[in-house]
């Protein structure tokens, strides 16, 4: 960003303040904004467009592992089936088999 001194000094000399005074403040003004963290419009575009590339990128990620998460439980769930499935047989033949001990029992010792 360049500032001209010379035309700050002349627009103060306009408006009424000497050459001294004009090209006084010009100077410190021009001394003020280079030594300053000021910040043009292209480098705040610029940092901007940095950070919603890696803000995208962060959020393809966590759609990427939030799929992957999906997957895993589902693969969670199929085998929770497949073991309540299994315990309910297992609970269903230990049940016959009960029954038909007792029967057995009861039946051959009349």
């Amino acid at each position: 960003m360049s500032i001209s001194t010379l035309s700050i000094s002349r627009r103060l000399e306009a408006r009424g303040f000497t050459e001294s005074q004009a090209e006084g403040v010009a100077e410190e003004l021009v001394d003020i904004v280079e030594n300053s963290d000021l910040v043009t419009k292209d480098f705040l575009r610029a940092e901007m467009a940095g950070l919603e590339a890696k803000l995208t990128a962060k959020i393809s990620d966590v759609r990427t592992e939030i799929s992957d998460v999906r997957v895993e439980v589902g693969h969670l769930k199929n085998d929770t089936i497949k073991w309540l499935i299994s315990l309910q047989f297992g609970s269903l033949a230990l049940t016959v088999g009960l029954i038909y001990f007792l029967l057995n029992y009861f039946l051959l010792k009349r």
